[in-house]
């Protein structure tokens, strides 16, 4: 389990950097698929996934508001598979459509942070790109 505090005023780096948060939880899901799949002819073994939760504080300060963003990641055991004989809850099939799915999100994710950068360049550089 990771527990993280981020303190985000009003900048205009704070998307930043929850951006790179759900980055951090994209490749932290990929690594425990593919030990789902590396784990596939393992007797007894279950399948396991990671949760993403995030919470919001708002807190008022002297020179205003700002919000402390809790993010945490646990990987915990996934019990939506029916284990086969030997108890090992690893379905290829559905352990691939996870990976394929992680990773679309997690281009998107970067898609975005990418181009969120661009823009603060563009605008560092007075609009002289």
């Amino acid at each position: 389990m990771t527990i993280r505090r981020i303190d985000v005023g009003h900048t205009p780096l704070a998307g930043l950097d929850r951006l790179g948060r759900h980055l951090e939880y994209q490749t932290e899901r990929q690594a425990v698929i593919a030990a789902n799949v590396a784990n596939l002819d393992t007797p007894g073994y279950r399948a396991r996934d990671v949760r993403f939760s995030e919470q919001v504080e708002l807190q008022v300060r002297p020179d205003g508001i700002a919000h402390t963003i809790e993010h945490e990641t646990e990987a915990v055991v996934a019990d939506d598979e029916v284990p086969d004989q030997d108890g090992n809850t690893v379905a290829l099939e559905g352990q691939v459509a996870k990976m394929k799915a992680n990773m679309l999100r997690y281009r998107s994710v970067s898609e975005l942070l990418s181009r969120r950068i661009g823009m603060l360049r563009y605008a560092a550089s007075d609009g002289n790109a």
